[in-house]
């Protein structure tokens, strides 16, 4: 699926947040996984080829269904629940 992570993130009142877009966020928290908690080295390479192909792509990418999985698992731990719930509208509503 095609999915464009080139917006900025809302606040709770729906007006644009200032700082990192999505697709931003989205690449930064892929390429810490497994910082803070033990992640085995497939997951970590995924997260890494990932993060990169959303940075390479401008945040408009095509990503697989396991794709998709992991920047839910990923932001999921790494946003807060305002920030991962745009991701996840965006991912599943492609918005």
């Amino acid at each position: 699926m095609k999915v464009n992570f080139n917006r900025q993130f809302k606040d709770f009142r729906g007006e644009n947040l200032k700082g990192e877009n999505i697709a931003h966020s989205i690449a930064e928290a892929l390429f810490y996984y497994g910082k803070d908690k033990p992640v085995n080295r497939n997951e970590k390479f995924r997260a890494y080829c990932l993060s990169q192909k959303i940075i390479q792509q401008d945040g408009v990418v095509e990503i697989s269904t396991e794709e998709a999985s992991l920047i839910k698992e990923v932001c999921g731990e790494a946003l807060t629940a305002g920030g991962y719930g745009q991701i996840h509208d965006i991912i599943e509503n492609n918005k």
